[in-house]
């Protein structure tokens, strides 16, 4: 599929395949991008419209002041102010988030008792100040109006409405008196969690209650490594994986930056080596998988493989690194990857990692624990910690055993605490069915999901941030968990729940603080505020271990036959479907696709070729008689043979938001095999239009594709992205600062200088960026950016304030490079969307902010089509009153008027008072999070009245961002230019440091660092 060779086409970089083929569908978009009003098409002449626009100008104070969406309300003061807290002043608190059973750190900023925004803790050491894209997001779902509001009594779908009391009471009647050896019919379902806390309560059940069954459950496991390690060293160990202190890392299969339970520590330290660059050395990173994930798209060295194949890749590089004895079979291509991995491997002893995913057989995880053993990396780069788990069998093995006895009868009692089973559990099992045998079923749950509606209790469960709890980081480091309000429907906790079946109180305060009681020392109160405060309890990591591992006798499994091999993956927005009806993630564009609002099969380029398919063609994918249709999906990158999909979607029981949305993968997923399998494909006939972002806002200032290829090519002015190899980097030091061609177009003359007293500006490493999403949700969250909808998004009208635009390079049929360049406002000194504003709407600040005056827009778009960066977005309607799915509002059991009311208190919630809601008709774009800047700014001018500085501006660090906040590899630094000393103004005097389209005179404030690669050398 080569590319087209004329003036759009043939360029280093593309953002999709469209672009890469210079097909019609690109060139038009391309040429509206800019959406510009030209009176000529609309019927009537140049005077007429000219009327009409100064009617509408004189219109606007009326639109704006005299139509409100928000009802009219009284604002009484307080009669005293409540002791310790000043009303409209935030406060924070640190808490935690568990994924995977793992918990990493949160800071929680609250306003006026109210929940607001989300940031890591930066004290945590596997947090470190970052956030996931589901730590900001879930915000959202605090205040979703449709999560559970009471205890509801069944059967099945004949929920009714009950109590706490009456579930106190069905307790007392069918559960209490079960203790002791009555006990055998009784069995608990809980998501996996480290928590010191839910394991005492464990304990203290399973004394009550001898014979219960206790069952951990959740689809997206750890399973096979746990058994990897456990056939390596005999026991269960976890590793703690040092990518700072590595100089190659090698992921087989595996998605560290991303879906790790420690991802956040990992990118953080996964980039420190990457920005070594500037000092001539830096990190290498070899990646082999079957589709493109977060982690391989930033690779040095990248190697598609279907992932059946993956044990055979290790297999052969145990061989020549003389680990396991024997002859690696044939490598089919793979063999200059493999070569220069062990060349490298072995140019670096102790100073290396090799990791595979945890969809990989045990047999593949004990061969690699022998070889990151063989290369002296155990104790160094890896450290080794006792798991928790201990002898317990694997999650799959529970739940296979748990099924086996309901459909035995052996469980005539069963408590669910969280997780969706019936959605989420092994098709082979067959738990729905399963759970009708069931006598007495409860379900603990935020939404009234898939399982609550075949359950005879549904209990509303409290969501993270009204609850008490703990948890433990990846390394056991343990962590408080808090409320930072009362649960808005009256819900429970896990460990609240299990209190009420001991016949104790439900206090979820008291229960976590007897946990803690023996363990903070004889000083228990101090210890406790102290734990609160700073969201980590010292000393208390999981104790070290020093083994070797054993690979005797270790046979890899049969590779899975086929022409075609499913690869089932978590999905980067949705997780295992548990985010499903929170718009902000459905909106989300998926790092690699761009793709909103649904899941696709995705096939490699050669394969959609081979069979005519083409994107949103509908295929049907047939795994042992199960069959599910989905829109296909080419990817670059993907490996010939491999169809990849991703869990989360299809759901029934979801909510208004989630439900109805993509395909539900699980009915693919089996016990045996959760991450591949071999499947059949077979196209349709039908077409399903996808909602995807990758060809929107095209930036193209000068009327053709601007690009620059890589450094020693021919380039050309209008450069959108630079890149070198570290090489070229060394042998070229200034090579993003240089020119390359003429200026071809001055805009203006020189602006003046906005640097009273602050000259705030930005800068965003690419070299860094791992396209997370993390900034995008944040940015979101803190400037009460709406949700659209699907149908809003296919025609452009997406409202991110910031983008994250990708370039591959290279033959999509192969394995291309990808950059990944987030894209805000970038604040030009020299603003074209300034000169064509007919009411002054958007302007410069003194300090250098390009800011949008609300009150003053009327919408013309005439600053989104001059502006080249398309970075401003028009609200063309009341996003935060519509419907994102359309059609019928939200049931929520009640009258419409009631219904409306309370759907309307509970969103206006999630708002920040801080930044203006805007509403439809007038543009937005990224403001550098003024609101933060005028916030330090109070702070700096109080300390400075106070005599406690010696001036009043805002110091270096005191104003960060919601992005750069949430970035776990701090790619992002925001500050004063004025400030010498200040990161931003390191960061813009760095070599790689250029003005993205700087060749239009624009004077951004923002920079881009270029990217620089490592791969091997040959």
């Amino acid at each position: 599929m080569p590319p087209v060779d004329d003036s759009l086409t043939g360029r280093a970089y593309w953002r999709s395949l469209e672009e890469y083929a210079g097909s019609p569908q690109f060139r038009d978009l391309l040429g509206r991008a800019g959406e510009a009003i030209d009176p000529d098409s609309l019927g009537y002449s140049r005077r007429r419209f000219l009327q009409i626009m100064g009617a509408s100008l004189s219109l606007a104070g009326l639109t704006l002041t005299g139509c409100r969406r928000w009802p009219e309300e009284k604002i009484a003061p307080f009669a005293q102010r409540p002791e310790g807290r000043v009303p409209g002043v935030p406060e924070y608190y640190a808490t935690i988030a568990q994924r995977g059973g793992v918990a990493h750190g949160l800071l929680v900023e609250s306003y006026d008792g109210r929940p607001i925004k989300i940031e890591g803790n930066p004290d945590h050491p596997f947090s470190l100040g970052a956030s996931e894209v589901w730590d900001q997001a879930t915000i959202l779902t605090l205040y979703d109006p449709q999560r559970s509001r009471s205890v509801a009594k069944g059967p099945g779908e004949a929920l009714a409405a009950s109590d706490w009391a009456e579930f106190e009471k069905f307790i007392q009647e069918q559960i209490a008196g079960r203790k002791g050896d009555a006990s055998s019919g009784l069995a608990v379902l809980v998501e996996p969690s480290d928590s010191p806390t839910l394991a005492r309560m464990k304990a203290r059940f399973l004394e009550a209650y001898p014979k219960a069954y206790w069952c951990q459950w959740e689809p997206v496991n750890r399973d096979q490594e746990l058994e990897g390690g456990r056939l390596a060293f005999g026991r269960s160990v976890r590793g703690r994986y040092q990518f700072g202190q590595a100089e190659v890392i090698a992921c087989f299969d595996a998605d560290p930056l991303y879906f790790h339970p420690a991802a956040l520590r990992h990118a953080r330290d996964w980039a420190q080596g990457r920005k070594s660059a500037d000092e001539g050395r830096m990190s290498r990173l070899y990646v082999a998988e079957p589709t493109f994930t977060t982690t391989g798209s930033v690779a040095d060295e990248r190697l598609p493989v279907r992932a059946s194949r993956v044990p055979e890749l290790v297999q052969a590089l145990a061989v020549r690194l003389g680990v396991v004895s024997g002859q690696a079979g044939p490598l089919n291509g793979s063999t200059a990857f493999i070569e220069k991995l062990v060349t490298d491997l072995q140019r670096h002893l102790g100073r290396s990692v090799v990791m595979v995913g945890p969809s990989q057989p045990a047999q593949v995880h004990a061969l690699v624990w022998a070889i990151n053993d063989r290369l002296g990396n155990l104790g160094r780069t890896i450290t080794l910690y006792e798991d928790p788990a201990g002898e317990s069998p694997t999650q799959t093995e529970q739940m296979r055993e748990l099924v086996r006895r309901m459909n035995a009868g052996l469980v005539d009692a069963l408590v669910i605490l969280g997780g969706n089973p019936v959605y989420d559990a092994p098709a082979d099992l067959n738990f729905a069915e399963a759970l009708g045998r069931v006598k007495h079923a409860v379900h603990l749950s935020l939404y009234q999901d898939e399982t609550s509606h075949r359950c005879h209790w549904h209990l509303p469960r409290a969501h993270d941030l009204e609850c008490w709890g703990d948890g433990r980081a990846w390394d056991g480091t343990a962590s408080i968990q808090q409320p930072l309000i009362l649960p808005l429907f009256g819900g429970k906790s896990p460990i609240e729940v299990l209190a009420m079946l001991l016949g104790e109180p439900a206090d979820g305060l008291a229960i976590v603080r007897e946990t803690w009681r023996g363990h903070l020392g004889l000083n228990f109160d101090s210890a406790w505020r102290k734990a609160l405060h700073d969201g980590v309890v010292g000393g208390t990591a999981y104790p070290q271990v020093q083994a070797k591992p054993q690979v005797a006798g270790v046979e890899l499994p049969p590779r899975v036959e086929g022409e075609f091999e499913l690869v089932i993956q978590p999905d980067p927005s949705l997780y295992d479907g548990r985010w499903a009806n929170n718009g902000w993630l459905q909106e989300l564009p998926k790092p690699l696709t761009k793709l909103t609002w649904d899941n696709v099969a995705m096939v490699s380029v050669s394969d959609a070729k081979r069979l005519g398919i083409k994107r949103g063609d509908v295929v049907k994918l047939a795994v042992d008689g199960r069959e599910l249709e989905l829109p296909a999906f080419p990817m670059p990158g993907q490996a010939p043979g491999v169809v990849a999909v991703t869990l989360g979607y299809g759901r029934t029981h979801a909510g208004h938001v989630g439900d109805g949305v993509g395909g539900d993968v699980y009915r693919l997923r089996t016990s045996g095999a959760s991450h591949v399998a071999a499947v059949a494909l077979s196209p349709t006939g039908g077409h399903s239009e996808l909602a995807m972002t990758s060809m929107h806002f095209l930036i193209d200032p000068l009327g053709e594709r601007t690009v620059r290829l890589r450094v020693g090519e021919k380039g050309e002015s209008g450069m959108i992205v630079r890149e070198a190899t570290l090489a070229q980097y060394r042998a070229h030091p200034h090579f993003a600062k240089e020119e390359h061609g003429d200026v071809r177009l001055q805009l203006f003359e020189p602006p003046v200088e906005f640097n009273d007293p602050h000259a705030w500006g930005m800068t965003i490493d690419m070299t860094a960026c791992i396209g997370c999403n993390a900034c995008v949700v944040a940015c979101q969250a803190e400037n009460n950016v709406p949700v659209v909808g699907k149908d809003q998004v296919i025609r452009s009208r997406e409202m991110h304030w910031l983008r994250i635009d990708q370039y591959f390079k290279g033959d999509p049929e192969g394995s291309p490079d990808v950059v990944h360049q987030p894209v805000m406002c970038v604040h030009c000194e020299n603003a074209p969307c300034e000169q064509v504003c007919p009411v002054n709407a958007t302007t410069h600040d003194s300090e250098g902010l390009n800011v949008q005056v609300y009150n003053r827009c009327v919408g013309t778009r005439y600053c989104s089509n001059n502006c080249p960066y398309k970075v401003r977005r028009f609200n063309f309607l009341d996003y935060h009153a519509k419907d994102p799915r359309g059609g019928a509002k939200p049931w929520l059991g009640m009258p419409d008027t009631q219904q409306d009311q309370m759907v309307d208190r509970l969103r206006r919630m999630v708002f920040n008072p801080e930044v203006t809601v805007r509403m439809r008709g007038v543009m937005e774009k990224c403001t550098y999070c003024v609101q933060r800047i005028a916030r330090a700014k109070m702070a700096a001018r109080n300390a400075w009245a106070q005599g406690q500085r010696p001036d009043a501006l805002v110091r270096d660090g005191e104003v960060i961002t919601a992005c750069q906040q949430a970035c776990p590899t701090q790619a992002i630094v925001f500050g004063n230019l004025n400030d010498p000393n200040s990161r931003v103004v390191q960061h813009q005097k760095n070599r790689r440091a250029y003005a993205l389209l700087g060749e239009l005179n624009t004077r951004p404030r923002t920079q881009h660092l270029a990217v620089i690669r490592n791969p091997a050398q040959t």
